[in-house]
Order: C-alpha cells, then sequence, then structure tokens
C-alpha cells in the first residue's frame, strides 16, 4: 500500500517549511564598556626584564627552578578544583550535542515478524515488516537554533573557567613554595639573631655578677634571648606548615618533599619578568575570567531569544518509510493463494502545529526572568572587566615599589654589613667590646631580612602579574560569539516588547 499526498497538501507543506527560516534575531548588539585606554601605573622595566607577554604559556619555566615546576605539574594532576572544571566542560558539550541533535530530525528503526495461521485450509503464513520512523520539530521562529548558541556559549565560558582554574593552581602552588624558600632564609636569620641575643645575655650575666651592672639588666638581657629562641621555634613552625601545606596541595610524599626542599636550600627563585605591552582592552580578550563572563551574556542574550520563541506557535512534522513481506497473502479471483509478495510503504505526515493559547502569564513571566538575567550578567562583566584591569594595576604597581625599594634596601643591608666588619676589627683591637659586636650583629640580621622579604615580594609581585594577565591564554583558540543587546525597558508581564520573526 502507498500513501499518497495530494499536489496541495505539498503546497501547503512547502509553505510550512519555508517558515523555518524565519528566527527571532535581537535588534541591538551589546558592545563592552571600554576599559582605559592606558596603563595608570608604569609598565616594568625591559632593562631589567627581557620576559615577553607572548611567553606567558612558559614562564614558570623562567624561574629555573625544576622542583617548583614539579610541583605544580603535581598539584594541577590532583586538584579537584581542575577536575570539577573539567567535568563542567564535559557537561557543558554533552548539552551542546543534545541542543545540535535537535536541530536534525530524530529516526528510529523498526522491525517486526510474525507467524500465523487463519484457515483450515490453507498453511501457516509469515508476515515481516522493516522500516524507519522520523520526527523533527521544525525550528520556525530559531528556538532551537537560539539554544544551540546559548550552549555553545556556556561550553566557551566553562573551557576559559578550566584555564583558569589551572592559573590559580599553579599560583597558588608557586606562592606557597616561594613563601617556604622565604621561611627557610628567615629560620636562618633568626637562629642567628637567637644565638646572638644568648651571647648577649652570657655577657650580661658576667658584668651583672662582677658588679658592673645592675640585676635588672641582666633580667632584661634573659627575657630577650629567651624571646629570640622562641622567635626560631615559631618561624621553624611555619616552615613546617608550609611543607605540610605544599604536601597536600601536590600530593608528594612529606618524605619525598623534604629531600627535595633541601637540595636549592634557602634560594628565592625570581622569573626572568613579563613584558607588559598590552593596552587594557587588549587583556580582557586574554583574561579566562573575563571571557567566560562575556559569554555569560552571550547565553544570557540568547536564552531570551528561547523564551521569546516559546510565545509562537511550534511545528512539526513525522514520516515514515518502509518495507513489507507476506507469504499468506491470496488472490480469490484464481481460486487460490498467490506466491509471497513484497512490498514499500511510505508517508509523510502529520504536520502538527501547536499553539500556545493560555498559559496564566507563564511565558510571559520567563521572559521578564530571561531578560532580568540578561541585564544581571552584562553588570557582572563589566564588573569582572573592571576587576581584572585593576588586579593589573596592583601587580604594577607592587613591582614598581618593589623596584624603588630595591636599591634603598641593598644599601642599608651594604652598610650594616660594613658597619658589622668594622665593629668586629674594633673588637680585635680592642677598641669595642662584645655588647657592641652583638649589636651590630643583630642589626646585620635585621637587614639581611629586610633583603629577603622584599626578594620574596618582587617573586609574588611576578606571580599575581602572571595570574592578573591570563596565565598566557589565547583567546584565539576560542571562536568569538556575538553578544547581543537585550536591554530590559519594561518590568510589567504586560508592557514586554514583542520582536516579530524576521525572515
Amino acid at each position: 500500500m502507498i500513501n499518497s499526498i495530494r499536489p496541495l497538501n505539498y503546497l501547503a507543506l512547502l509553505c510550512l517549511l519555508g517558515l523555518a527560516n524565519c528566527s527571532l534575531t535581537p535588534v541591538n548588539v551589546y558592545t563592552p564598556q571600554a576599559p582605559a585606554a592606558n596603563w595608570i601605573e608604569p609598565l616594568p622595566s625591559n632593562q631589567a626584564h627581557a620576559g615577553k607577554l607572548g611567553d606567558l604559556r612558559n614562564w614558570w619555566q623562567q624561574f629555573n627552578d625544576p622542583l617548583l615546576l614539579q610541583l605544580i605539574e603535581a598539584a594541577q594532576k590532583v586538584s579537584p578544583d581542575i577536575e570539577t572544571a573539567n567535568a563542567r566542560v564535559v557537561a557543558a558539550q554533552a548539552a551542546l550535542n543534545v541542543s545540535n541533535a535537535r536541530l536534525l530530525p530524530s529516526v528510529n528503526g523498526e522491525a517486526s515478524a510474525s507467524r500465523n495461521k487463519n484457515s483450515l485450509l490453507f498453511p501457516a503464513g509469515t508476515v515481516a515488516n522493516i522500516g524507519a520512523k522520523a520526527s523533527w520539530e521544525l525550528d520556525v521562529f530559531g528556538k532551537n537554533k537560539a539554544d544551540t548558541q546559548q550552549k555553545q556559549a556556556q561550553l566557551s565560558g566553562t573551557n576559559a573557567l578550566w584555564h583558569e582554574a589551572r592559573v590559580i593552581v599553579a599560583a597558588q602552588t608557586a606562592t606557597l613554595y616561594i613563601n617556604y624558600r622565604l621561611c627557610e632564609n628567615l629560620s636562618l636569620v633568626s637562629k642567628q639573631n637567637a644565638a646572638s641575643t644568648l651571647e648577649t645575655a652570657r655577657l650580661t650575666k658576667l658584668s651583672v655578677n662582677a658588679g658592673f651592672l645592675a640585676d635588672d639588666r641582666g633580667n632584661q638581657a634573659l627575657a630577650t634571648a629567651a624571646e629570640a629562641t622562641s622567635q626560631h621555634k615559631k618561624q621553624l613552625l611555619q616552615c613546617t606548615l608550609l611543607v605540610k601545606s605544599l604536601v597536600a596541595l601536590s600530593a608528594m610524599a612529606e618524605a619525598e618533599l623534604q629531600a627535595a626542599l633541601a637540595k636549592p636550600h634557602a634560594l628565592t627563585p625570581m622569573p626572568a619578568g613579563i613584558e607588559v605591552t598590552a593596552i587594557p582592552a587588549n587583556l580582557l580578550q586574554q583574561r579566562p575570567d573575563v571571557l567566560n563572563a562575556e559569554r555569560n551574556v552571550a547565553a544570557a542574550s540568547f536564552e531570551i531569544t528561547v523564551n521569546e520563541a516559546q510565545r509562537y506557535p511550534r511545528l512539526s512534522l513525522a514520516g515514515n518509510i518502509g518495507l513489507g513481506y507476506d507469504s499468506t497473502t491470496r488472490s480469490f479471483a484464481f481460486g487460490g493463494r498467490t506466491p509471497q509478495s513484497t512490498g514499500m510503504t511510505w508517508s509523510i505526515g502529520p504536520v502538527a502545529v501547536s499553539l500556545p493559547i493560555f498559559d496564566a502569564g507563564v511565558r510571559a513571566a520567563n521572559l521578564v526572568a530571561a531578560k532580568a538575567q540578561y541585564a544581571a550578567a552584562k553588570t557582572s562583566y563589566e564588573s569582572v572587566a573592571r576587576n581584572a584591569v585593576r588586579e593589573v594595576e596592583e601587580a604594577l604597581a607592587q613591582l614598581n615599589s618593589n623596584s624603588e625599594r630595591v636599591n634603598d634596601v641593598n644599601q642599608s643591608a651594604a652598610g650594616y654589613r660594613l658597619s658589622l666588619a668594622a665593629t668586629k676589627l674594633r673588637y680585635q683591637n680592642d677598641l669595642a667590646n662584645l655588647f657592641e659586636l652583638e649589636e651590630a650583629r643583630r642589626a646585620n640580621l635585621q637587614a639581611q631580612t629586610n633583603v629577603y622579604v622584599l626578594n620574596n615580594e618582587r617573586a609574588l609581585a611576578w606571580v599575581a602579574l602572571y595570574r592578573a594577565m591570563g596565565g598566557g591564554w589565547n583567546l584565539a583558540l576560542n571562536s568569538p560569539l556575538l553578544i547581543f543587546d537585550h536591554t530590559l525597558k519594561h518590568t510589567a508581564p504586560d508592557n514586554l516588547e514583542t520582536k516579530q520573526p524576521v525572515r
């Protein structure tokens, strides 16, 4: 049996299919608010730092510290934040695949077979059928297409967040490692300072016993020595806690990590630096969090189109085609049973239209909510963009401040070092006593501490700038999406502007 469709029905069907080219296109295109044209803070000096912005992907190698690279790689492998971000990427990709599938017909294959006997006069026969059924919701007003674009925007944003998670873990690991190296240096200083105060307390006690000093001076010296010893023990505890934090972050065995940390002992890693030449507008193209916020705006924009399309009719089309086999076909004209027969059947239809008539304002309310979400996403994007510029400015300010203080701190350390050497020479020639020598020693230790702290601040400022610049992420790897400006002009459902479909 062959189903046929009249020419008039063909014409109606073609007209309905032509509506599939209609879509709801947003009127305005959203233009992100541009940041400042130039950086406020001076850029790092290129004379001292030869690194370039394009080398951010290989930036950690500039520390020339294999253990740091090993820790970062280990931390990224076991980070739950990175794994969660990766799971979100997989889920977003799956959602995009589902949305893409809605744009195409769905086809199901079917097969059946039966064996029967309907009369005592004729032998048993077999009936078999095999075919395919298809159904297709025509995307007349662009709902499914907008939903696909929304899922694509969300996938692009989650991809960016995956990279941001890796950058954050790397920065956290580097910060802990750099702070541990500072802790090592401060432990050495505190140990020497405790030894110096103990020597001063011993000399003071001898002077008190000899009657040259009052008892309160001896008690004060002992108290100072005890305080210095306590500070040294506290510093050692801080180093131990940093090691345990690195163990938790990298999942390395503590004994293995302790052995690795002991090899390049008390060396503060310092990168070659980053040459910041990109203007703030270009910065927004390489910050993964900024791209994610931008794609959230795009997704919210497409969500508006989806909700607008829900207010219009839905058109669906079905069809099937099959091949049948029947060995029980009879011909009563010849008074007997004919040979087995095979035939093909097909049909197109029905063409079904679903027209929303009354839903108590649900669709209108959903449209209002979508527009509100869009306005919130747009505000959030602009806030994230401003924050990105702020973080770079802060890192630049920190680097510039450190650069201005380097000469002063080094000059101070050199002066106290010369003063200690001169005091030692005077002591050897009986022109200074041990009290003066230990006092000069402690002043020199404090100057060394200032140098170690400043070097630590400089290294951490470079890490902060690396993170603020997006960690080497490249926008070219992600195709940009249009962001449409759905400005919410009315909040009441009855006053919502309805955009007409555009062919």
